[in-house]
């Protein structure tokens, strides 16, 4: 064998991608040689998707009637186990079995998923305890893991004890929006954290949370990266606690339900700084309530920015505050924007009037009408953004003077996606001429979504100056391609001549594959 071989840290590099092509690979490795046999045991029990693997490893424990239990009972039948006591059944087996190969492999596991549901009788966690009464120290007994992932469906107190660690980093616990009857385990379980988990970093929390579970959560102040998505369960002095997170760089919060009046009556009696160390935010709420949040951010701070504006009744839509707080709280620091906003347009009365206003809009406008240009080009004045997505049902009526006036302060812009067809006609929209824009004005772009009228297209209408742009390799049209599929791709060469990919709309798939492959199969066509 190589010497190189033998190298501790050259083995464990190259068992990282032998643990690509799956687990028989990596339990072949273990049992070639002792030299590889840790570092392959490490690769093989690294990551579990159930306690499965480990409760086979406890003496004395097979599964039974889909219920894993110890087979050192020294009673004949489960029907006869079912009228004892713990304490009965505790001393009818061996109270202090021999947990070393349990300890052996468990010590290895870094990462744990609990996706499935896995029957445990309560007398196998006092064996893994070696004592009946509960201790006020939690037991550690996966003392390597660093992340969890738990759902109360599928969690029990087993669960919850086989998913401590003093080294737990990160932390995504999936409560469910059902109410339970109890969930005392949770409560505990996050108990056990706060007291052994020091160094946790992410926590992710999905599902309603009753208030000893908020308080909890609220009190992890050393957090860096936290996404709630509690529904109506998220108050407002919660969320007032978790502003003040001294560590908190990224910040997922889905706050629809709170009031904007109940909101700032609380950051003005707030004597502390909001969100010092934020850097990333992905929040939905009405309007109203994001302008009252994004003026509370640290003055270019924000490197990514996730809104998905909700409608709420009774809280008109109001874009003109968000869109102007974006552009004076982010203007040096923002580097990725996403917007959302979708509605039902079945329910909808539909208001595009809004969209042609020439001043900004100066306060609330009707709910279901598009973002007015006029609040759109605040934007501009983001001078390092490098990605921009604009997701809405009604996309807002933008012509090529528009998009040029837009882009123009974003040379670094890599990423665009303004690709929404607009499900009502529009007295302004894009037409192929805004391609020759993006080409001059987006010299670094790579990947673009746009909705342009392709009617007409034709390369002889490019002005002979206009410059190729030589980084853009995937296009995405949000409309249906025209009907001379040549003259398209002439253009999109002239303009992109690195282009790999262009792709469209599902339903006219036949189209764009035509557009496809002249690009590919007729080079001789694109001269």
């Amino acid at each position: 064998m190589q010497r190189a071989l033998l190298i501790d840290e050259i083995i464990r590099h190259i068992f990282h991608f032998s643990a690509e092509e799956g687990l028989a690979t990596l339990n072949a490795l273990a049992r070639c040689c002792r030299t590889w046999e840790d570092p392959a045991l490490d690769y093989l029990w690294t990551r579990l998707s159930s306690i499965a693997p480990l409760l086979k490893l406890i003496p004395g424990v097979e599964l039974v009637n889909r219920m894993y239990v110890s087979n050192t009972f020294r009673f004949s039948f489960l029907e006869e186990m079912k009228t004892l006591t713990l304490f009965q059944v505790f001393q009818a087996t061996d109270p202090t079995p021999d947990l070393t190969r349990f300890h052996f492999y468990a010590s290895r596991v870094k990462h744990i998923s609990h996706q499935r549901k896995v029957h445990v009788h309560p007398l196998i966690l006092s064996i893994l305890r070696g004592r009946l009464l509960p201790s006020t120290h939690p037991t550690v007994m996966l003392p390597s893991l660093r992340s969890v992932k738990l759902s109360t469906s599928n969690c029990d107190e087993i669960h919850a004890c086989l998913s401590i660690s003093g080294a737990l980093s990160k932390l995504d616990i999936d409560l469910g929006f059902k109410t339970r009857t109890s969930n005392e385990h949770i409560v505990q379980y996050l108990q056990d954290v706060v007291k052994t988990a020091s160094g946790l970093q992410h926590l992710s929390v999905r599902g309603s949370l009753t208030g000893p579970l908020m308080g909890l959560v609220s009190s992890m102040c050393n957090i860096h990266t936290l996404s709630l998505r509690l529904g109506p369960s998220l108050t407002t002095d919660a969320l007032l606690a978790i502003s003040s997170f001294s560590n908190l760089s990224e910040l997922e919060i889905h706050v629809g339900h709170i009031a904007g009046d109940d909101l700032s009556a609380a950051f003005a009696e707030n004597n502390t700084p909001l969100f010092p160390s934020l850097t990333q935010l992905h929040i939905r709420a009405h309007t109203p309530l994001l302008a009252i949040i994004l003026d509370k951010i640290p003055i270019d701070a924000l490197n990514a920015l996730h809104i998905e504006a909700e409608e709420t009744v009774g809280v008109p839509v109001a874009w003109g505050p968000v869109l102007r707080n974006i552009s004076t709280r982010a203007s040096n620091s923002l580097r990725d924007l996403t917007i959302e906003h979708h509605i039902e347009i079945d329910e909808m009365e539909l208001d595009v009037s809004s969209a042609y206003t020439i001043g900004p809009s100066l306060g609330p406008v009707k709910t279901n009408t598009q973002i007015p240009f006029s609040d759109l080009q605040t934007l501009g004045s983001l001078r390092h953004l490098s990605k921009f997505v604009l997701d809405t049902t009604l996309p807002p009526a933008i012509s090529d003077e528009n998009l040029t006036t837009l882009i123009k302060g974003w040379p670094k812009l890599q990423y665009l996606d303004i690709g929404s067809a607009s499900p009502v006609s529009q007295a302004k929209s894009l037409t192929f001429r805004s391609l020759c824009t993006l080409a001059i004005r987006t010299p670094k772009l790579i990947s673009l979504v746009v909705a342009p009228e392709l009617k007409g297209c034709d390369p002889t209408t490019i002005p002979v100056d206009t410059p190729s742009q030589h980084t853009l390799t995937r296009l995405t049209f949000a409309c249906a391609p025209p009907s001379d599929s040549v003259k398209l791709a002439q253009y999109l060469h002239r303009l992109f001549p690195m282009l790999i990919e262009v792709d469209g709309l599902p339903e006219h798939e036949e189209g764009w594959s035509e557009v496809r492959n002249v690009m590919r199969l007729s080079p001789e066509l694109l001269s």
